[in-house]
């Protein structure tokens, strides 16, 4: 009798509802070199973050070997690149982007060709990501035909499939070790250009690519209204479509391009991210496991975004607090109500929080200030 009672509390696992939430930039300062400043009270004197504290005061800490959030997708995904290569983020991109796996470009070498703007510093060129330029389709196609003049005698071609993610299919690997935007971005490119074999052959591409570009009328009639021109291509994330298994996600949630091309490629389910927590838990129709990446078509990660790239730590500290009001409260109430049985938060910084239910009872695990979890 005893060990039927036993048997009748386990949790069956079939109907057991995880979520992990992907949130890139939440627990990093703006810049490293200004990171002294935010370890103190600035937020907490300016915004509520008592969510995001209760939530990393209760959770679990885990340490997690990778860092940046490619990494940590191809790692969720369970992916494993082929030999010698880097993780296939241009091939795996471009199909959430053109929407297609079977096309012979996709299965090509693929390298992403980003459009970035390079600020002078110095002497130094300064590395601006796309999302300064508010590129438009029309511009962004028109430059991508003045660049195929010089790369189609090559045998190579440069697709703008959107304003901000551009593609180079090329015929066989390069031979270049690249940089991932994300690494890149803020900082000198002379510590992020490409490497390898051919590293130096791509530096001058790149000059040449430079060279097209700043005699492009597209760039002139920029700056003629006070926009800023497309200064370079940024070329990273190369490499061929590895051969996928099934996914452990019963369901993803995103609207940035890497998850959803992950998606696809192992037919998971995949829809784009509600505006809050609560419309999540109405839509949320499956047991199994939640991935939600919150990226930066989630208004909170703009703002996070914008507090990194302009050292504007108003909109750094806001878009926490937007974040712990509008997901974490409802998606503790759901921890709460048994409605989840795990609740994971990835900053994408080498840590994992983990909180459940029975976690959320230990009442002497107190609040910290936010500023004690930065990296």
């Amino acid at each position: 009798m005893h060990e039927e009672n036993q048997n009748l509390e386990l949790p069956n696992k079939q109907y057991k509802k995880n979520c992990t939430l992907v949130v890139p930039g939440l627990l990093s300062p703006p810049y490293e070199e200004h990171s002294s400043k935010y370890r103190g009270v600035h937020c907490e004197n300016k915004f509520q973050l008592k969510e995001l504290e209760l939530f990393l005061a209760k959770a679990k800490q885990n340490s997690y070997d990778l860092v940046g959030v490619e990494n940590v997708l191809f790692d969720l995904f369970e992916v494993i690149p082929f030999e010698g290569q880097e993780n296939p983020i241009a091939p795996v991109s471009y199909v959430a982007d053109a929407d297609t796996i079977a096309d012979n470009k996709a299965m090509a070498w693929c390298l992403r060709a980003d459009p970035v703007y390079l600020v002078p510093d110095r002497d130094e060129l300064m590395l601006s990501g796309p999302e300064v330029l508010s590129l438009s389709m029309s511009e962004a196609e028109y430059l991508a035909t003045e660049l195929n003049v010089l790369f189609e005698e090559d045998g190579w071609c440069l697709e703008a499939i959107t304003a901000t993610r551009w593609y180079l299919h090329l015929p066989e690997d390069p031979q270049i070790i690249t940089s991932d935007l994300s690494q890149a971005r803020g900082q000198s490119i002379n510590h992020f250009l490409p490497g390898g074999p051919e590293g130096k052959q791509w530096h001058r591409i790149m000059n040449e690519v430079q060279m097209v570009l700043h005699t492009s009328e597209v760039n002139i009639e920029r700056q003629s209204h006070g926009q800023l021109p497309v200064s370079s291509l940024w070329f990273w994330g190369g490499g061929r479509l590895p051969e996928f298994g099934h996914s452990c996600w019963s369901q993803v949630w995103s609207g940035e391009a890497l998850s959803r091309g992950l998606a696809k490629i192992t037919r998971t389910p995949c829809f784009p991210v509600p505006e809050n927590g609560k419309a999540w838990l109405s839509r949320v129709n499956a047991p199994g496991e939640h991935l939600i990446v919150c990226d930066d078509f989630a208004p909170f990660v703009e703002g996070l975004q914008q507090g990194q790239q302009q050292d504007n730590s108003d909109a750094w500290c806001k878009a926490r607090q937007k974040f712990g009001s509008e997901w974490l409260i409802p998606l503790l109430e759901a921890l709460r109500k048994g409605e989840l049985d795990e609740l994971t938060l990835n900053p994408c910084d080498g840590r994992t929080f983990s909180l459940t239910k029975n976690r959320l009872k230990y009442w002497w695990r107190r609040r910290r200030p936010i500023g004690s979890y930065y990296r």
